[in-house]
């Protein structure tokens, strides 16, 4: 093979691989764990919400909404929770009843992903605890 085909073939790729590069730091955040999880039922109180995604997430582009039983949507205050910036988390007080978080989330490249994850808030357990 002759020098300028080499050159050609080692150029394309490298546009090849910076292009899926690009691609792949774009790419809009996927929720990766949450906590509560869809469908789970927490005690009554105040009830830790964590979300950790699968890459960096934007902390000042980040929306926490919850909609609680009386229908009133609730702006959530969250702050990222690991230096890598994965991952942001809150607390709040909730009452018994079902509640959906939606959730929006953004790159510092600017790409946004969103979800909702419903889940359930029951009364305090004041059970004695039982012992075998």
């Amino acid at each position: 093979m002759s020098f300028s085909i080499i050159s050609r073939v080692l150029g394309l790729s490298a546009v090849i691989l910076c292009g899926t590069g690009v691609v792949q730091a774009i790419a809009a955040p996927v929720l990766v764990q949450a906590q509560p999880a869809a469908g789970q039922k927490v005690a009554a109180g105040n009830v830790a919400v964590r979300l950790s995604f699968d890459g960096v997430i934007d902390p000042f582009r980040a929306r926490l909404l919850l909609l609680g039983p009386d229908g009133a949507p609730r702006l959530l205050p969250a702050s990222p929770i690991d230096d890598e910036q994965h991952a942001i988390a809150t607390t709040v007080a909730l009452t018994p009843g079902h509640y959906v978080l939606q959730w929006r989330m953004a790159t510092r490249g600017g790409s946004a992903g969103q979800g909702t994850l419903p889940f359930d808030v029951g009364g305090v357990d004041s059970s004695p605890a039982r012992h075998p």
